[in-house]
């Protein structure tokens, strides 16, 4: 099959002297027409200079999950050249729709290589072009079919004569580029699929990358925040402590407000000074008074659980056009009755409940923004963020200046998992930075990390299902009761509700007879979040538990259970693949158990068996994990492999131990000595499996997500695998809620 690029007329492609620098809007569709609109230079994607060097622009944010190494290869697939040569360079965003390529929207969601790989292919072979015009041009032979590219090198063939990029880049700058250009076939790819090292490894090593902590400016002073319980708010400014050089309050801007936490109040405190360490002394020191909220009393995890209990039992069915508060029942798939009917006639009966608490990020560098504001003047923003279209909408919103007046620089990120997509931290740098007048870094002691997340939310699955005498499942009944992330940022949910709370669980391919998908909306305002996997690590936990669950009570192996009643191709080439590499059947060697989950996020399919050696009273010895991904092509299977493994670490540090509590609107665990994580010397074998790609990869193709998907499968299997070796359920995340870093 031979690609093809959309139609570009110029107004799309833009030219500039001294090299060729493009910057591309490409079109959805034939029709459609956009003019590249220009902010401050940040949409000039790619540069190829007289010197040969070849350098790439990239909007989205590194957080250590390798996009920007795909990126690069995918560019170089189609530009023909090594992408050793080219070099990858962070851009800034624009608030132009739609944004040009190059330039920052958004880093979530597992997307930043599959949303942009097409756009990036067809970019690249259209630039690719242009330059051989150039070249066609130079030598005065317009066949196209007497020339070749290799390696960033044009050859005419009649001749021998060559032509290199950086020759022709000037004369290509100042051409109209061709309509179309023919991507390289698949059986010809060098580098998209090839496991290169990455470029950022290095700099990461010996300590030369910059990360958000890293900013220094001259005349810098330091910021250290300072929160309340949820919904408090700051009853009086204290007095500046001795040796600092400001108390700033800060408020609650439309960006940052979720749950609690209102537009206009002011929920949050800045010590401003000199040094980190000083800074931070004062603020640990500091006791200002707050106002509680008048629900301050119910903001506890007895009754929030308490709440989705009821929930599970009776809730207000979604009214359209109606209000539709918080406590609202949507029906995402089938017919609950319909189930429920079929339930209550089936051979064999299941009623079970999984719950699971609030869980912070965690994100190893902590929250930190500089601002260098000058008032009218300029607002330079250096931050690690996940958004950064959404942070420069967010600075314009609060200093009241132009797009042409902010600047982001988005910097490493030591851990973003979701956490980073979030504005409180920046709209209390910029109001901090305003107020001093002067470069300021604001940061987060850990404590506030993890007391003022925006968590993943807690959740109560409700669920039954009955077998008929067949063994065959006659109906399905699924109800997840959870905050909406979505309706906390004002999102009004249509008919299904929030997809971020039953992602995972709807359009599951497996052969359910009747059945009825449920979502309610948790009244609890604690604020919640895009957590690693979202709605994925919550549903899947609970789906695949019940499918071992519903595999007991028919008396067969629940590898098999699963593989007779899964009607989808793909997911069944992924377990049987996994159940092989796993030695799924055999016994296990020196003891133990295996568990075994499979499900759906992102468009991959992942499928885990989980291998453990013991249970204990305070642990789980897990040793040997394996897992199988279909996101129907890999870029670079190293990062595949590395981001899987992380994945895994992320989902078994969550499933052993991780649970935010609340008391009074307060947050229970303050560091990490009270959210036990994995040591080194507990870290399990991991072998990583991709299912192989397409002879050709097929554009109207979905391509799968990396990223998240280590998280969702783990906790199932990890479980399944527990009530193998144990012959006892466990329904409730955390498995070790009271551990701490000094257990094991």
């Amino acid at each position: 099959m031979t690609h093809s690029t959309p139609s570009l007329d110029r107004r799309q492609f833009l030219g500039a002297t001294g090299g060729l620098t493009l910057a591309f809007m490409l079109p959805a569709g034939a029709a459609r027409r956009v003019a590249p609109a220009v902010a401050g230079g940040v949409n000039t994607w790619l540069t190829i200079a007289a010197d040969d060097s070849v350098t790439l622009t990239i909007g989205s944010s590194d957080m250590g999950q390798g996009s920007f190494q795909g990126l690069g290869q995918v560019l170089a697939e189609d530009l023909m050249v090594d992408p050793r040569r080219i070099r990858l360079v962070q851009g800034g965003p624009t608030m132009a729709s739609p944004a040009p390529i190059g330039t920052a929207i958004n880093t979530v969601g597992s997307g930043v290589t599959r949303n942009n790989f097409w756009k990036l292919r067809d970019a690249s072979a259209i630039a690719r072009e242009t330059l051989v015009m150039a070249a066609m041009n130079r030598h005065g032979d317009t066949t196209r079919a007497n020339y070749s590219v290799a390696d960033g090198v044009i050859t005419h063939a009649p001749s021998g004569t060559t032509y290199r990029y950086g020759s022709v880049a000037d004369d290509a700058g100042r051409l109209t580029p061709p309509a179309s250009a023919t991507l390289v076939p698949d059986a010809e790819f060098k580098s998209i699929g090839q496991p290169l090292p990455r470029q950022d490894i290095p700099a990461k090593v010996d300590g030369s990358a910059q990360y958000g902590l890293d900013v220094r400016l001259p005349g810098m002073v330091y910021a250290v925040i300072k929160h309340g319980a949820f919904g408090s708010t700051l009853a009086a400014t204290p007095a500046v402590p001795p040796g600092m050089l400001a108390v700033v309050p800060t408020t609650v801007v439309t960006a940052s407000a979720r749950g609690t936490e209102k537009v206009g109040a002011i929920n949050a405190l800045a010590v401003v000074g000199p040094n980190t360490w000083d800074t931070w002394r004062a603020a640990n020191a500091l006791r200002p008074r707050w106002t509680a909220p008048a629900d301050a009393a119910v903001l506890n995890s007895a009754q929030f659980m308490a709440d989705a209990r009821a929930l599970a039992v009776s809730a207000t069915p979604y009214v359209p056009g109606g209000a539709n508060p918080p406590g609202t029942l949507y029906t995402v798939e089938g017919n609950p009755a319909a189930a429920q009917a079929a339930i209550d006639t089936a051979a064999k009966q299941l009623d079970v409940t999984y719950t699971l608490p609030y869980v912070a990020h965690a994100c190893l560098e902590v929250l930190n923004c500089t601002v260098d504001y000058v008032a009218g003047v300029r607002c330079d923003v250096y931050v690690p963020t996940q958004s950064a279209k959404t942070t420069l909408s967010t600075v314009m919103a609060i200093t009241g200046m132009t797009e042409a007046q902010v600047k982001i620089h988005t910097t490493l990120l030591g851990g973003g998992l979701g956490r980073k997509a979030e504005m409180d931290f920046v709209a209390q740098a910029v109001q901090v930075g305003m107020a001093v007048q002067r470069p300021v870094k604001l940061m987060w002691p850990r404590e506030e990390d993890f007391m003022r997340d925006q968590y993943r939310p807690m959740a109560l699955v409700h669920a039954r299902a009955g077998l008929d005498a067949a063994r065959s499942v006659v109906g399905w009944s699924y109800r997840n009761i959870s905050p909406s992330i979505q309706g906390q940022r004002g999102a009004v949910l249509g008919a299904t509700g929030d997809s971020q709370g039953y992602e995972a669980s709807n359009a599951l391919p497996y052969s359910f007879g009747a059945r009825g998908i449920e979502w309610v909306s948790h009244p609890s305002p604690i604020p919640v979040g895009y957590w690693r996997s979202v709605g994925a690590s919550v549903n899947t936990f609970a789906v695949e538990s019940l499918m071992d669950e519903l595999a007991l009570a028919a008396g067969e192996d629940p590898y098999q259970f699963r593989r007779s009643r899964l009607t989808d191709p793909r997911w069944l080439a992924v377990l049987d693949n996994v159940a092989t590499a796993s030695r799924w059947g055999t016994p296990v060697s020196g003891g133990g158990a295996r568990g075994i989950a499979i499900g759906k996020a992102f468009n991959t399919i992942v499928a885990q068996v989980v291998e453990i050696a013991s249970v204990s009273r305070t642990g789980i010895k897990v040793r040997k994990i394996t897992v199988v991904v279909d996101c129907y092509l890999a870029v670079n299977p190293a990062s595949v492999e590395a981001q899987i493994i992380g994945g895994v670490v992320h989902g078994l540090n969550a499933a052993l131990w991780g649970k935010q509590n609340f008391t009074g609107g307060k947050a229970q665990s303050r560091n990490f000595n009270r959210s036990r994580m994995l040591r080194l010397q507990e870290m399990p074998q991991v072998s990583v499996i991709l299912m192989p790609p397409p002879a050709q990869a097929d554009r109207a193709a979905v391509i799968g997500g990396i990223g998240e998907l280590g998280v969702p499968t783990l906790a199932p299997a990890l479980a399944n695998a527990h009530a193998a070796l144990t012959k006892k359920r466990q329904r409730d995340l955390p498995f070790f809620p009271s551990a701490t870093m000094g257990d094991g």
